[in-house]
């Protein structure tokens, strides 16, 4: 039960950008999760975070139609993920799939099989019955002619009894989709079994094709919604209950084409905000030559899937009946704890001038991707009782990883960030107009420090002569918010008295620097690095000479 007097818990600050870019968190090494990535990485020579994006796809998969799970603040969760893995071609993007996938495509193969085998039966029972129809409805029509009652009586009740009992459509197992419309996903998904997953390992067919036409769909299932499709020639339905994992990997330049196309749109429905998304660095042309050994990892990694996904029989592809009840699986007391810090933390981080200030929406999506994924290794590993603390810890960073990734590759640059790059170089034209000098010495600065170009300007004139985008009633609040994330890089400031603002290439700040430091949490390409200016302090600060403050180191020192 969740007690809204209960203090608030004290909040792990989520810092900005990443510095230990190629560091990746590490899980239990007894694992199979994390004992089978590691191997698949070594063996095939990928990186290891394509393979555990591979390992997490295919657990999402096993599991997903097997255990719900519980949030400390008491809403629970279904547990499949969207994972999305951006690597060039030659990158073993499919090597590394098909080592996880192996007893799922194989399952796979035989659902579909064994579908066909129920389908022609299928038909056969609907034959049989059309034709026992048929000679009834003879029968009743020479009843009728008779005009004995009893006759009569008796051809309708077996009529009825018939129409009763027509052949139902059989259940038919399926586990992967890959290149299909999001139409004809949803009804694959209420014929056959309601727990699948779209897979590829070159997503072009998907991320330029028709499968993502309708992506409120594909958020719906995701979210563990009611899908309703509303048809005019063939009966309507509700698809209820089902569970999807996306597991894609796709080269960069698909998806450039993807956003450029859609890309606003799926940012603004939150399609894209509920990806753990990845680009590992390239390894193509830095492997060694070598044998493939053998792979007892990932052997037994899977068996466990091949186990999860069978009927008892041990043969059989299970089609996951809906209503069958989950296990539901909850944190332990500490772990409960900890992911309240965890989730306060991205909830402050929301606020202005935070990390997430301008990605709200994937914000709000990264303590689910965490419960999910933690629920997803706790059960695959076959770990009892409750979620542990270390396995939170990992998935926690794993999540965090994933979302810098997302924020770098995946989500482009926030408006504003736009915006306020082309102010600055607007006001920097305008100095250069004056002919200030980009690199200006003085006898008072150290001989490797220089003075940049400055400006002063007002409100009323960016909004007249200012760049284009900007100008006008109607874009008024986006440059005040440029004005202010200029401010907050310490390049803009404002003088109370004389009711003008001052830009400078190198920034007004205190030793301790800017709020918010370029190159570091956000990049404006038009303004120098936080990392190209020193600090400064004359030994001597007289009246109206230079004061402490930072300055732009000079190339080549």
């Amino acid at each position: 039960m969740v007690t809204h007097n209960a203090p608030q818990a004290t909040p792990i600050e989520v810092p900005f950008g990443d510095d230990r870019p190629d560091h990746w968190p590490k899980y239990r090494e007894s694992s199979l999760f994390w004992s089978a990535s590691v191997e698949a990485a070594g063996e095939v020579q990928v990186p290891l975070e394509m393979a555990v994006m591979c390992a997490l796809g295919a657990i999402s998969v096993s599991c997903q139609g097997l255990v719900d799970v519980e949030m400390p603040i008491g809403h629970t969760v279904q547990t499949p993920l969207m994972l999305l893995t951006l690597a060039e071609s030659g990158e073993r993007k499919t090597t590394v799939q098909n080592l996880f996938f192996r007893s799922i495509s194989a399952l796979n193969r035989a659902s579909i099989q064994i579908s066909n085998e129920r389908l022609s039966q299928h038909s056969f029972d609907v034959d049989v019955w059309n034709v026992e129809e048929k000679a009834l409805k003879i029968a009743l029509t020479k009843a009728i002619k008779s005009s004995d009652a009893t006759s009569i009586e008796r051809a309708r009740e077996r009529l009825n009894s018939i129409q009763k009992n027509k052949p139902i459509p059989p259940n038919l197992p399926r586990l992967i989709y890959d290149d299909t419309t999001p139409q004809a996903l949803v009804y694959h998904l209420h014929e056959h079994s309601r727990y699948g997953c779209l897979l590829t390992s070159e997503a072009n067919s998907i991320f330029s094709g028709l499968a993502l036409q309708d992506l409120d769909k594909i958020n719906t299932l995701w979210d563990g919604g009611d899908v309703i499709v509303d048809r005019m020639t063939r009966p309507s339905f509700i698809l209820s209950g089902a569970r999807l994992t996306l597991s894609l990997m796709t080269q960069p330049s698909v998806i450039d084409r993807f956003l450029s196309k859609r890309g606003e749109e799926a940012r603004g429905m939150g399609f894209l905000a509920r990806f753990l998304v990845i680009k590992p660095g390239k390894m193509a042309g830095n492997r060694a030559t070598r044998n493939l050994r053998d792979l007892p990892h990932i052997d037994r990694f899977n068996q466990k899937s091949y186990e999860l996904l069978t009927e008892p029989d041990g043969i059989t592809p299970t089609t996951f009946d809906p209503s069958t009840e989950k296990q539901l699986l909850r944190f332990t007391s500490e772990a409960s704890e900890l992911w309240k810090r965890y989730h306060q933390g991205i909830e402050d981080s929301i606020k202005d001038g935070g990390p997430y200030q301008y990605y709200s929406d994937h914000a709000s999506k990264l303590m689910d991707n965490v419960t999910r994924m933690s629920a997803l290794i706790h059960f695959f590993e076959g770990y009892e009782g409750d979620i542990s603390k270390d396995t939170l810890i990992f998935c926690y960073d794993f999540v965090r990883k994933c979302s810098i990734h997302f924020q770098r590759f995946l989500a482009g640059e926030p408006q504003v960030v736009s915006d306020a790059n082309e102010l600055a170089k607007h006001l920097i034209e305008w100095a250069d107009k004056d002919n200030q000098n980009p690199l200006a010495s003085s006898p008072e600065l150290p001989e490797h420090l220089a003075l940049g170009r400055e400006q002063e300007f007002t409100m009323t004139r960016l909004k007249q002569y200012g760049p284009y985008r900007l100008r006008g009633r109607e874009s008024d609040q986006r440059l005040r918010e440029s004005v202010k994330l200029l401010q907050k890089l310490g390049h803009v400031e404002y003088h109370r008295g004389l009711r003008k603002y001052r830009f400078r290439e190198h920034i007004f700040s205190g030793t301790n620097g800017p709020d918010i430091r370029n190159g570091i949490e956000y990049h404006l390409d038009s303004l120098p690095l936080f990392s190209e200016q020193e600090y400064y302090s004359p030994p001597r600060q007289k009246f109206g000479g230079f004061r402490s403050g930072f300055y732009l180191i000079k190339p080549g020192y």
